[in-house]
């Protein structure tokens, strides 16, 4: 099955199995576009073994396909039916260009009878595989892609409808798939003639045993030779064969390959990675990641993690508004998200106004689009994957689009989700802090009154008075202006508000101990948690 390539796939997917693919159908039925480009260095790594057969159509654009080291340029009309066992993959071009593939894939021995489903037989699939080869090629006509289309088409509607006999329909338009095909066959690859089905398999093997136990710092190409009962020589000549690459360097690229997974995945340290790759020491990891990867772990994780973030946060907003509203106006919203993310104050201006000219509620523009991506910067801040900069231009990105959509948030009546007031304590003039927390807040859709520095008690109480502040947000940075926070806890007592004022407090002095010994009702490390945590709050009071 060809399959999208990204840097943070799973290894997993480089071994597919028939009982995955095919536990539901006689038959699998996908299109995918591939944008991974095509290099001469690409590792075999990046190809994959499969144990069905695979029908693969080139239905848009145009590409590279990869057997073994035997590569080709594909374009639409272009055909591959791929044996099992059979390393192959495609790729887009070094000049950008991406190809649309249609997979079919099935096991014979499910759909076909007698010599028909007999692996090396003349007639197996119905003589595509002659001589026992990796791929049949065919070149359709406009004709023969229509006709074919038709036929796939007609297969995907047995998937979905699933009447009455629809899995003996399935294997008919398959049959004819391939009695139609076996007319057609061109030549395949030299080099990939010369690889017969019992060095695929073996293969193929292995290297599932690579991708099950690579996390056995002792797997070695002898031991799983012998658990396969061949000799470590034989072995390693066959998969270097088939791979194109030898037993050492494929399993330190999977290694390295899985590392790079649970680094942009997870927040696992360097010495669990070790451990759960198979890895035998921090150095060595370090070394052989820089060498693959170009740079450290460090970086990549920084790197590779603020994009799966985006991804994954992408994918959300898309998730929410797909049911009721369309592709241009989901578009409007993901850009406005990606725009203020990537601190592009200039442009959110006009994104805003876009997205309003397209008729889009103000407060869907505020929450799916600037709200959400300021959910995105929080949770990177918290993770030490972006720093105080990034959050500066990104809350500058936030005042420039709320700035455009206030007349028509208080038009329409959409309410903050709650009101705090917030200050640094009388005494101290620290401000950066609060500052943090403050566009932290707002970036969560709270409206924050900033009271500034050296705030009394008095003003922090009195306003959440006048102003109905549901949370008083204390802030602090020197030790000797710490019991001035008690002393805020005391006069919201005293006021007779306690029972209707949440008080939070934070800075670098202060701990949870603290929080709990003064009355305080909840202590936060950072600006991210803190916005989180008015936030809950809120909810709770709701």
């Amino acid at each position: 099955m060809a399959i999208e390539q990204t840097k943070g796939r799973s290894v997993d997917t480089i071994c597919l199995h028939k009982n995955y693919f095919l536990s539901q159908a006689p038959v699998f039925l996908n299109r995918v576009t591939v944008n991974t480009t095509y290099t001469p260095e690409t590792e075999s790594s990046y190809i994959h073994i499969h144990d069905f057969v695979e029908v693969s159509i080139v239905v848009e654009g145009k590409g590279i396909h990869r057997t073994l080291h035997h590569t080709t340029e594909c374009n639409v009309g272009d055909v591959y039916i791929i044996n099992v066992g059979t390393p192959h993959a495609y790729f887009a071009t070094d000049t950008g260009e991406c190809p649309t593939i249609c997979n079919l894939i099935f096991d014979p021995i499910d759909i076909l009878d007698g010599d028909h489903a007999s692996a090396g037989h003349s007639d197996y699939c119905y003589g595509i595989f002659r001589k026992d080869s990796l791929m049949a090629y065919i070149m359709l006509t406009a004709n023969g892609m229509e006709e074919l289309s038709h036929i796939l088409d007609s297969i995907e509607k047995e998937l979905m409808c699933r009447n009455y006999q629809w899995e003996e329909a399935i294997k008919a338009h398959l049959i004819n798939i391939l009695i139609k095909a076996s007319r057609y066959i061109s030549p395949c690859g030299a080099d990939a003639s010369k690889v017969e089905n019992k060095e695929r398999l073996l293969a193929l093997s292995i290297t599932r045993k690579i991708l099950d136990h690579y996390s056995d710092p002792d797997l070695t190409l002898k031991k799983i030779a012998g658990s396969l009962f061949v000799s470590s020589s034989s072995a390693g000549r066959t998969f270097r064969k088939v791979m194109g690459e030898n037993f050492a360097d494929y399993i330190r690229r999977v290694r390295v390959e899985k590392a790079s997974q649970l680094l942009t995945e997870t927040k696992l340290t360097n010495e669990q990675i070790v451990y759960a790759c198979g890895l035998h020491d921090v150095p060595s990891f370090y070394y052989q990641f820089k060498k693959y990867t170009g740079m450290t772990p460090l970086a990549y994780r920084n790197k590779s993690r603020g994009e799966f973030m985006k991804s994954v946060h992408t994918q959300k907003i898309t998730e929410r508004i797909h049911n009721y509203e369309g592709e241009t106006i989901m578009a409007i919203l993901v850009e406005i998200s990606e725009a203020l993310q990537n601190g592009r104050s200039r442009d959110i201006k006009g994104l805003v106004e876009q997205a309003l000219g397209e008729g889009i509620a103000a407060d869907v523009i505020l929450k799916e689009g600037l709200l959400s991506g300021m959910d995105v910067i929080g949770e990177q801040f918290k993770n030490g994957e972006i720093f105080v900069p990034e959050v500066l231009m990104a809350a500058r990105c936030l005042n420039n689009g709320t700035a455009v959509l206030k007349p028509y948030l208080a038009e329409n009546g959409v309410k903050a989700k709650g009101k705090v007031c917030i200050g640094t304590v009388q005494g101290d003039l620290h401000d950066i802090g609060k500052n943090m927390v403050k566009m932290m807040m707002e970036g969560k859709g709270l409206e924050v009154i900033d009271l500034g520095k050296d705030v009394s008690p008095e003003t922090f109480v009195q306003t959440a008075i006048e102003q109905e502040c549901g949370i008083i947000c204390l802030s602090s940075l020197l030790t000797t202006t710490m019991s001035v926070m008690a002393e805020v806890v005391k006069k919201a007592n005293e006021m007779g508000i306690r029972d209707k004022v949440k008080i939070m407090i934070g800075g670098a002095p202060v701990s949870d101990k603290f929080c709990k010994e003064i009355g305080a009702d909840v202590y936060t490390p950072d600006a991210a948690s803190a916005a989180d945590a008015a936030v809950e709050i809120f909810n709770e009071v709701k």
